[in-house]
């Protein structure tokens, strides 16, 4: 299965003994990269890079000698195994990276956060400079409130808003002043997105005769990488009635600096050999227009927010993995068939009109350049 990557590389290296301290990564696209990870496996670094200790390693821009945000990650969840790299590079161009030493490298701006929220039930939210989401776990299932879809929070500022949010909720909640709660803008941005029992921007579910078979609240979660360039974790889902058939889940999902999409693994487990839907969904609310693009790889949705002022909330998915799409159940769905243990992965993301995507068509365009992006991969090479 074509597995789904924010910047698969490929690694050609100049005969099997060649050690470089210099990688030259190139855009074979006529389109800029604005913001994208190159991600390397750490031991081809350390080998290449003559170095035994990961956190010594710099990243320099060689034309401009300027530093390049990078970090260790672990794909299982333990020792790292992987070096990542936060590039620019221009169209059909070749951005050229030196790596030194330092012993004591200066601390790099985190450009990604996330946290568990204790003092609104179990909220768990995570964003980057351009978008904010969160999920709602079983404090809030214990509540009678059962949401195990997907939120947007929109904002319209490049720092991070989910502590300053909270805050100031919770201090209109105190005092009785609803001009504090997040749900009104302050300049900032806002919380306008209704998820309910739907799958917000990117839940899953099980897909069946037409209808969407849905887990409660998250049961546990584990923090996986908190950056500074990529944040991510992974839920469990207890156990819950797939029409039928039971099933649990194990979702990974990761946010990278610089995209509005966060990456989804998704693995269901039920007993038997047998084969069932499992689908990703985006929320279609009263006057939102859903498409299909791309052969069905794209669905957009170009949606309305709770509050009619708060203009309209993009929100998109994209896959490389074999699905179906279809417009269903309130939502347009991405149809996965999965046997047992058998992971399926996408991206799914959103936009804020009163942000820096003023229209649906400016929105496509993003979500169609992203899947592009997936089919170019930026290439690597070691060299002298």
């Amino acid at each position: 299965m074509l597995r789904f990557a924010a910047a698969v590389v490929y690694l050609v290296c100049y005969g099997a003994s060649a050690t470089a301290q210099r990688l030259a990564v190139t855009n074979p696209l006529d389109v800029a990269r604005t913001e994208e990870i190159v991600d390397l496996p750490l031991n081809e670094v350390l080998r290449h890079v003559h170095a035994k200790e990961a956190d010594q390693i710099v990243v320099v821009d060689d034309a401009t000698k300027q530093r390049q945000p990078s970090q260790t990650y672990s794909t299982t969840g333990a020792a790292p195994d992987r070096f990542l790299i936060l590039v620019k590079v221009a169209a059909n161009a070749t951005l050229h990276l030196m790596f030194q030493h330092d012993a004591h490298p200066a601390p790099l701006e985190p450009l990604v956060f996330g946290r568990e929220a204790t003092e609104r039930k179990d909220d768990f939210a995570w964003e980057n400079q351009l978008v904010a989401y969160r999920i709602y776990g079983p404090a809030l299932q214990a509540t009678g409130e059962i949401a195990s879809g997907i939120d947007v929070w929109s904002k319209r500022v490049p720092n991070f808003v989910i502590d300053t949010f909270y805050q100031r909720d919770a201090e209109g909640q105190r005092t009785k002043n609803k001009a504090l709660s997040y749900h009104k803008d302050n300049g900032q941005g806002l919380d306008s997105y209704e998820v309910g029992p739907s799958r917000g921007c990117g839940g899953t579910a099980v897909f069946a005769d037409g209808k969407l078979f849905v887990s409660k609240n998250y049961a546990t979660l584990k923090q996986l990488s908190t950056g500074p360039i990529r944040f991510s974790f992974e839920v469990t889902y207890a156990p819950w009635d797939g029409n039928g058939v039971e099933v649990t889940e194990t979702k990974r999902i990761t946010l990278d600096a610089g995209s509005r999409l966060n990456r989804i693994d998704s693995t269901y487990t039920f007993a038997g050999g047998q084969t069932i839907d499992a689908a990703a969904g985006l929320a279609v609310h009263k006057g939102g227009d859903p498409e299909q693009l791309q052969d069905g790889r794209v669905l957009s949705v170009w949606d309305t927010p709770q509050d009619p002022t708060a203009g309209r909330i993009a929100t998109g998915m994209v896959s490389l993995d074999d699905h179906q799409s279809t417009i269903a159940a309130g939502h347009a769905l991405m149809i996965f068939a999965v046997k047992s243990g058998q992971a399926f992965h996408y991206a799914a993301g959103s936009g804020w009109s009163k942000a820096d995507m003023p229209t649906q068509q400016a929105w496509d365009d993003y979500l169609k350049l992203y899947l592009l992006q997936q089919q170019n991969p930026l290439q690597v090479h070691w060299g002298k």
